[in-house]
């Protein structure tokens, strides 16, 4: 669930921000509740998120919404067009104190339009993970992160 948190210097190093492309970890551009949990479960199983972390999601397709709700307690921004998750997602990034709230981001996309994101986190002392499929991760993502973990390919489950 996500909640406003007073957090001091101290918890600042223990919060992880999920920045989850939604459509992009599903591997298509049209989502269903179905493959959203899928990649919510998977994400789950491997960060073990706690109550004070935090879950982003982006979508670009209005179509998308309601399925992108079906993770509960994520927050859902949108853009429409082309890049729209992403870029609905690299706002959050650029415009909210991230490096002043979470010691650890995980970037759920392999799009290279993060890396300068991704970069400028890094150098602040903020562990930046990026988890993506091999075959869709950006070169120069992969570079500006402290860590990559590849999701499996099918559908990213």
């Amino acid at each position: 669930m996500n909640k406003r948190v007073e957090v001091r210097k101290s918890d600042r190093s223990k919060r992880k921000l999920f920045v989850v492309d939604i459509e992009n970890a599903v591997g298509a551009g049209m989502i269903d509740e179905e493959s959203c949990k899928s990649v919510r479960n998977r994400i789950e199983r491997t960060y073990h998120p706690g109550s004070n972390d935090l879950t982003v999601l982006g979508v670009s397709h209005k179509n998308n919404l309601f399925p992108a709700h079906a993770w509960d307690g994520a927050r859902v921004v949108i853009r429409e067009g082309h890049d729209g998750a992403d870029l609905a997602l690299e706002d959050v990034l650029s415009n909210e104190n991230v490096e002043g709230r979470f010691g650890e981001v995980v970037i759920v996309s392999g799009d290279g339009l993060f890396s300068g994101q991704a970069f400028r986190l890094r150098s602040l002392g903020v562990r930046v993970t990026v988890d993506a499929r091999a075959r869709q991760l950006a070169r120069v993502l992969a570079f500006s992160c402290t860590c990559v973990r590849l999701a499996p390919s099918a559908l990213a489950a």
